[in-house]
């Protein structure tokens, strides 16, 4: 069975968005083993520079990192999917022997370019800008779609 692990940096705040996560959350669910870990937020404060606040958050994530699984990190810089190629790079993935699969989307501030670097794949759902916890909603609905085309459900028509 496939297995996926997301890796969120902050956690969900906003009441809607989490139930938003939890609906999707459930509905993967019948395709994969899923586990959600959220990983401390550095505080921002006056005295702490971005690169100092990334490096933090990226150590916290790293402990987390599996060489085994196929690593996505969701990336402003990153290369844009429609669900059919998502699907197909599931597929492709799946073909080449891996079962698991890692999603990290980080903080306010992004990723450290550390994590960014150790993904195999760098993802990014827009050329917008998103509040890091709506990618979060975003990313898991395009995940449940991807795995309806690949199951053949009717969900992506």
């Amino acid at each position: 069975m496939v297995r996926l692990k997301f890796i969120f940096v902050g956690k969900t705040k906003e009441f809607w968005m989490a139930e938003g996560i939890e609906h999707y959350q459930k509905m993967l669910s019948k395709f994969t083993e899923l586990e959600f870990l959220t990983i401390k937020d550095e505080k921002i404060t006056q005295h702490s520079s971005e690169g100092m606040v990334l490096e933090k958050e990226g150590e916290r994530v790293l402990k987390y990192l599996d060489k085994k699984s196929f690593c996505f990190v969701l990336d402003y810089k990153g290369k844009m999917l429609s669900t059919q190629e998502l699907a197909e790079l599931f597929k492709e993935k799946m073909n080449q022997g891996y079962n698991d699969f890692i999603f990290i989307t980080g903080g306010t501030l992004g990723l450290s370019q550390k994590i960014v670097n150790s993904a195999g794949f760098r993802l990014s759902l827009s050329k917008m800008t998103f509040p890091h916890q709506l990618v979060r909603l975003i990313l898991l609905e395009q995940i449940y779609r991807a795995f309806s085309i690949i199951e053949r459900r009717k969900y992506h028509k």
